[in-house]
């Protein structure tokens, strides 16, 4: 899980987009920072490992600017605990060949490596480590957008077409230099918040990403199973696969602090990852009113917004039954301003 925000507009877009990746790496993020701007029908991107305020220090990450640009922030379990899956090369943002794609995911594709090695045939991949055969399962993404529209469909209907091919957690967020001022965004069961302001709008997959902004944009969450075309003007949404329904998941406070506060008890201290982690194999049943094999098939299916755990910690935070703290923590090489959670 990763922590994105996008924007259109004519604001200093590097700030204004470091400052959303900023109040919500700490969250799920941190481990590598990317910026990709669109100036005058070319992409220009940086991307380095390491959180906002190291990225920024060490790269001229600031002096991006564009009317349209989007911001990653990159968790990795696997980054965790081992930097080979932490290059510059395996963090967002991803871009198609000839470089007039440029694309973000949030979440885990689970058969990547079926699309990996169908696409090997006609794409390198940038983010390819020999060493470890690995590559960052969201690349395969950005190469099927561009197959499929070398196939001669439109950017719209590519991206949908590739959204629902792929399984597992799946967002993506999609710039072309074929189409200025326009992002997709395809949200199927995940984190997506979005943004309208005055000839301007912006994206973000936490609330927690408008917090500098908040007064001067019309906030509000992005529904399930959608395709986004975001523009100056607004937002088009459309349903991203009609041959399924997003399943609705209402948090059960009272399960949810329960099932969190066993862990803590079992645990001790958590992240965010580690909490979720644990809820994932046993307690995240709570967190819905579900059974565990209901929860387990909702993970399967691809459920990760990861919004609805925030909040309900948040909220527990403001009611005293945790605290929330953040530590410099170690992860993929770089050390990251990581949340934890803990009983008071």
């Amino acid at each position: 899980m990763c922590q994105l925000a996008a924007y259109i507009g004519d604001r200093a877009i590097a700030p204004l987009l470091m400052d959303a990746l900023r109040q919500q790496e700490g969250y799920f993020g941190g481990q590598a920072t990317g910026l990709a701007v669109m100036e005058k029908n070319q992409l220009n991107w940086i991307k380095q490992p390491g959180p906002v305020d190291h990225v920024v220090a060490n790269s001229n990450i600031m002096g991006l600017s564009g009317t349209t640009g989007f911001a990653h922030s990159r968790l990795s379990a696997t980054s965790v605990t081992d930097e080979r899956y932490n290059r510059a090369k395996n963090a967002h943002p991803f871009t198609s060949t000839d470089n007039r794609i440029a694309l973000l995911h949030n979440g885990i594709i689970t058969n990547y490596e079926q699309h990996w090695a169908e696409l090997a045939k006609q794409y390198s991949f940038k983010s390819y480590n020999e060493g470890i055969n690995y590559i960052t399962d969201s690349e395969v993404a950005v190469h099927m957008i561009d197959a499929l529209r070398k196939h001669g469909l439109c950017m719209e209907d590519a991206v949908r077409e590739t959204a629902n091919r792929l399984e597992g957690m799946v967002l993506l967020v999609v710039m072309s230099v074929d189409e200025p001022e326009t992002i997709y965004i395809t949200n199927w069961i995940q984190a997506c918040t979005l943004a309208v302001g005055d000839n301007e709008t912006m994206f973000s997959s936490s609330p927690l990403g408008f917090k500098h902004v908040e007064d001067e944009f019309n906030i509000f969450t992005a529904p399930r199973n959608s395709l986004i075309k975001m523009t100056r003007d607004g937002f088009n949404i459309t349903r991203l696969d009609p041959c399924r329904d997003a399943p609705a998941t209402q948090i059960d406070r009272m399960g949810f602090r329960d099932a969190v506060i066993n862990v803590l008890g079992e645990k001790g201290k958590q992240t965010c990852l580690e909490l979720l982690l644990d809820l994932n194999e046993s307690g995240g049943e709570n967190m819905f009113g579900i059974s565990l094999e209901e929860w387990k098939e909702l993970q399967r299916i691809g459920w990760g917004d990861q919004n609805q755990i925030t909040h309900c910690l948040n909220l527990m935070v403001e009611e005293g039954l945790i605290n929330r703290d953040i530590e410099p923590r170690p992860e993929g090489g770089v050390v990251v301003p990581r949340v934890v959670w803990s009983l008071p």
